[in-house]
């Protein structure tokens, strides 16, 4: 493989057990000769690192934090990583398809403006059918699960970034810790002037599949809505800021009350509206133009003026071992 570029491959654990070491072997099998492997450990206290240094050695490297942050922890593997692109992965995610990234290589290289694919992540017994909480993008998971497509979401379980993408956005805002940061970071990078490209043909297991949080009593539940308004608050114009801010904690409420988090979601609340100074600092509202292009991306279809439909599709075939001629199924 002389002359292909270099990919980094960065897992993101904390007390991933033997979850994690299930991922990493999937990464050292990948067939990719000029690739780095990262670990970034998050203030693990089970032990994990260290079995992942026995096992692997010198093949994967190892950064040892001493505070776990989700958003910090992804960019210093950032930082530390030298590959022209990077996959970031969570610890319970595992790689099936050894030439996966021979496929998002194809693309990347092909299409310059493209700064994040997108996977479609299943489950280990239906692996082929993305979750539904890892699916937000603007088509209908049915309709869209086997198409390509421009959208302005991402699963930060298991994303491929570009590296000049990752330059110009600063990578995740880490005050958010974890918890809708997938989309500040999407909204910067189509601000940016990236694309963000949902690949059906990277695939991608979840082991340890969660489900909606709503539904149950977790500290997630606060931070996803404080970093919605957070994210308001930064990134958004102030009517489409209130908009937003007003119909989601609305929504939030109703299953608050409903599943017995009301005490999570007043904190979030208040803490949502006065957001510390230096969030607000960095306040700058999304253009008006990236809104537009926000609004086409969202209904669904390739924009030709971004890049034509039939060589996305050439390319997408080529990668899938299809035909261009041939169209995509659906659902």
């Amino acid at each position: 493989m002389s002359g292909a570029p270099k990919i980094s491959v960065l897992v993101l654990n904390h007390n991933g057990g033997a979850v994690v070491q299930q991922c990493v072997r999937s990464v050292v099998e990948l067939a990719w000769d000029n690739l780095e492997i990262l670990v970034v450990d998050n203030a693990s206290e089970d032990g994990s690192p260290d079995r992942i240094a026995e096992e692997f050695k010198a093949r994967v490297k190892i950064l040892r934090r001493a505070v776990n942050s989700p958003t910090a922890g992804r960019n210093q593997g950032f930082r530390e990583a030298t590959g022209d692109y990077i996959l970031s992965l969570d610890n319970d995610i595992v790689l099936t398809d050894r030439m996966i990234l021979q496929k998002a290589a194809a693309i990347l290289q092909k299409f310059s403006q493209v700064g994040a694919l997108a996977f479609r992540i299943g489950s280990s017994e239906n692996p082929q059918q993305p979750l539904p909480e890892h699916w937000w993008h603007p088509v209908e998971c049915g309709q869209g699960r086997e198409r390509f497509f421009y959208t302005d979401w991402f699963a930060e379980g298991a994303v491929v970034f570009r590296r000049e993408a990752l330059a110009a956005t600063g990578g995740y805002e880490e005050i958010l810790f974890h918890g809708f940061e997938a989309v500040d970071l999407a909204l910067r990078l189509l601000e940016s002037g990236f694309d963000i490209l949902y690949c059906p043909n990277l695939t991608a297991i979840e082991l340890r599949v969660r489900g909606f949080q709503p539904v149950v009593r977790n500290r997630i539940n606060y931070l996803s809505l404080r970093n919605k308004l957070w994210t308001a608050w930064k990134d958004y114009p102030f009517l489409r800021a209130m908009y937003f801010g007003l119909t989601r904690s609305s929504a939030a409420a109703v299953r608050a009350l409903r599943y017995g988090w009301a005490d999570l979601w007043l904190r979030a609340v208040m803490d949502g509206i006065f957001p510390p100074r230096s969030l607000r600092q960095k306040r700058n509202p999304i253009s008006h133009a990236t809104w537009k292009r926000i609004r086409r991306i969202r209904s669904g279809r390739i924009s030709p003026d971004i890049v034509g439909k039939a060589e996305l599709k050439k390319v997408a075939a080529a990668a899938m071992g299809r035909s261009p001629t041939g169209e995509y199924p659906c659902g």
